[in-house]
């Protein structure tokens, strides 16, 4: 597994939590659970940054041959702060941590 797999996955995984939650609870709205006025969870708002996730760690994961000079680097350190939020999951290798 590569770090643009394990990360992709990730995705899919908050993804489908999200969307399990829209639905369960009957949201159809941004409106999310509030507390104090403020959205804590809002189910349309983790979609929304699934997707953008997605196409980062897409673009990312290019072929490095593909990306400009001195892309690679970046895209490096983009992706480990991205899993960075998973560290403690068990698929998680000791290498990909930022």
């Amino acid at each position: 597994m590569t770090l643009t797999d394990f990360l992709l996955a990730r995705i899919a995984e908050d993804e489908a939590t999200a969307a399990h939650a829209r639905g369960a609870l009957g949201w159809t709205n941004s409106t999310g659970v509030q507390i104090a006025g403020r959205d804590v969870y809002d189910p349309a708002r983790v979609l929304g940054e699934c997707e953008a996730k997605r196409r980062i760690v897409e673009w990312c994961g290019s072929d490095p041959g593909e990306l400009e000079p001195g892309i690679n680097g970046l895209a490096d350190m983009i992706l480990r702060d991205l899993a960075s939020v998973y560290a403690d999951h068990p698929d998680c290798r000791e290498e990909w941590r930022a």
